[in-house]
């Protein structure tokens, strides 16, 4: 048995320590003051947010009114750093407070947590990864006009079959072209899955440094700013099924020039030093789209007396929502981990709770229909728009690859933060800019 003796304020967060070792063995499941707030803020949204949902599901597009209020409300600051203009800490768009913002927002409309997502990561990037000017002038941007940024990475294109987005190990890989020119770099390539880009100032464009042939070596990101000619945004989202109205459909990009200002940090730098994974904030979507369904479910079965004599039905309704809690109590865990620093296992822990949100997800799509009955599957029931919406976040990389990284490294032992992505390199074995733009003029690729 554990030997508990006081609770100590950490990272703003009340933890049980050993008495013994000083072990932190636990935190609490209440949110601190400051989390609560805007777990509150968020859920008062939900009405209006909810009203909203349906249309934007029927019409896609965009959910420019949703981002407008959002960004009325200070959930645009909530990711960024006090010390550029905003309300967050030091784990930016990676912070609890966030996540725990994204489920609540997802058990109404699946469409504005995907692209607040969208906007929450790409300020962690630039807030771990970039420089002071970069920082000041990116991040204070989002905290003073509320500046919109999107992630351009994935390579997929659903309408092609034959676009190489991974390597034979399964890891991501680029086809985009980084071309060293006087000043900078000229960008080109075609990316998939632009949530919000077309609506978005600041587009982090990933690709591979010129003279590295993989991530682990030579992932880089560069910011490309709009309004820019050289972007083509394509219309082929509308066909999705789900997430509709998140702008997350193709872009061209053609001959655009990128200056140094806008590269962030070194070659390899999100494999190597970036301590933090998406999956944290996927897993938050998922679930709160199973705590949608739910509460629809339990609402149902609350104000139809004869169901709760239904044996089946009541056990339904405890199943789910135990799944639903034993997920979130994971992705807590996870959250906590970061907390601590302990980046590998955070990272570790995180690809757990995905596992686990998914299925939560899937099963409750199951069992809210039976729940429900056939009034689960008309357009104005919610249930059968979240359903789809949760199907579509349960797709966001292979389950396959998922539970192999976690396999891998409970057989190993060890745990790298970017396990789903690369591995760990030996000191000294990337190159720096400087390092690479030698090589680049003695070949004569740029003056």
């Amino acid at each position: 048995m554990f030997d508990m003796h006081f609770f100590e304020l950490h990272t703003a967060r009340t933890f049980v320590k050993h008495r013994r070792t000083g072990e932190l063995l636990m935190r609490s499941f209440a949110p601190t003051p400051f989390e609560q707030e805007w777990i509150e803020k968020a859920q008062a949204l939900k009405p209006i947010l909810a009203e909203r949902a349906r249309g934007l599901d029927e019409d896609g597009g965009w959910p420019e009114e949703n981002f407008k209020l959002l960004t009325e409300q200070g959930f645009m600051k909530l990711a960024v750093p006090r010390q550029y203009g905003g309300a967050g800490s030091d784990d930016a768009g990676f912070s609890f407070a966030c996540n725990a913002v994204l489920e609540v927002i997802a058990s109404v409309c699946g469409n504005t947590a995907w692209a607040l997502q969208a906007q929450f990561h790409c300020i962690g990037l630039i807030a771990h990864l970039g420089n002071e000017e970069q920082k000041t002038r990116i991040l204070g941007d989002v905290a003073e006009t509320g500046a919109r940024l999107s992630s351009c990475g994935s390579e997929v294109r659903p309408p092609k079959t034959n676009v190489t987005a991974v390597g034979a190990d399964g890891k991501l890989s680029f086809e985009s072209d980084l071309t060293p020119v006087e000043g900078g770099f000229l960008a080109n390539g075609n990316k998939g899955f632009t949530t919000m880009g077309a609506a978005a100032k600041y587009l982090l464009f990933w690709a591979l440094a010129p003279g590295t042939s993989d991530t682990d070596h030579g992932v880089c990101l560069v910011v490309i700013e709009q309004p820019n000619s050289g972007i083509e945004f394509l219309k082929d989202w509308e066909e999705a099924a789900a997430i509709r109205a998140s702008a997350s459909g193709m872009a061209k990009f053609s001959n655009i020039f990128v200056p140094w200002k806008n590269v962030i940090g070194q070659p390899g730098d999100f494999n190597q030093i970036h301590n933090y994974t998406f999956e944290i904030a996927y897993t938050t979507i998922a679930l709160g789209c199973a705590q949608g369904m739910y509460d629809i479910a339990r609402e149902t079965v609350a104000e139809r007396p004869f169901l709760q004599k239904d044996d089946t039905i009541m056990y339904a309704l405890g199943e789910m929502s135990t799944q639903i809690e034993s997920t979130r109590a994971l992705w807590w865990r996870a959250q906590w981990l970061y907390d601590q620093k302990d980046w590998g296992k955070a990272a570790f822990t995180t690809l757990q709770a995905l596992h686990a949100s998914k299925e939560t997800a899937l099963d409750v799509s199951r069992a809210v229909v039976d729940v429900v009955g056939t009034r689960a599957m008309f357009k104005w029931n919610p249930i059968q728009r979240l359903i789809r919406d949760a199907r579509m976040v349960t797709l966001h990389t292979r389950e396959s690859l998922i539970m192999r990284t976690v396999a891998q490294q409970l057989l190993k032992n060890e745990y790298f933060p970017k396990a789903k992505y690369g591995s760990k390199l030996p000191a000294g074995a990337r190159k720096t800019w400087d390092e690479l733009s030698k090589a680049w003029e003695e070949l004569g690729l740029v003056k």
